[in-house]
Parts: structure tokens; C-alpha cells; sequence
């Protein structure tokens, strides 16, 4: 493994943050997909996904905030 040399720029310009993240809960055939703009409640199948329901931006934060996520 070769080591490189970082500049300055690049260690204190951080990464662009993910488009999407999603949680998949176990093999239950559900996830939340989380965005910039809020979340929503996926059900999972062998066609696609289909949303169930979906939240604001606000109403995601509040919620993380109250179940001990980050603040």
C-alpha cells in the first residue's frame, strides 16, 4: 500500500453528503428512505418499491431528535 500526500484543500473540504440514504428494516420487506428533503416509508417488493407514507424535512428532524439520533 502506497501512502500519498493530502493538501490542505482537500482535507478540509468535506465530502459531498449522500443523495439518498436507506434503512432497511431486517428482511421484513420494508425501509425508509431518507433525502434533503425528508423521509419516507417504503414497502419493498419484487417489482419495485412503493411509498407508503412520507414526511418533511422538519417533521424527520424532530422525530430523530426525540428517538435519540442526531441533533
Amino acid at each position: 500500500m502506497a501512502l500519498r500526500r493530502i493538501d490542505e484543500e482537500t482535507l478540509l473540504t468535506p465530502p459531498a453528503p449522500p443523495k439518498d440514504t436507506v434503512i432497511m428494516f431486517g428482511l421484513t420487506g420494508y425501509a425508509i428512505r431518507v433525502t434533503g428533503k425528508g423521509a419516507s416509508l417504503m414497502e419493498l417488493d419484487v417489482d419495485g418499491s412503493h411509498e407508503l407514507a412520507s414526511i418533511g424535512k422538519d417533521q424527520a428532524r424532530t422525530f430523530i431528535q426525540k428517538i435519540g439520533g442526531a441533533r
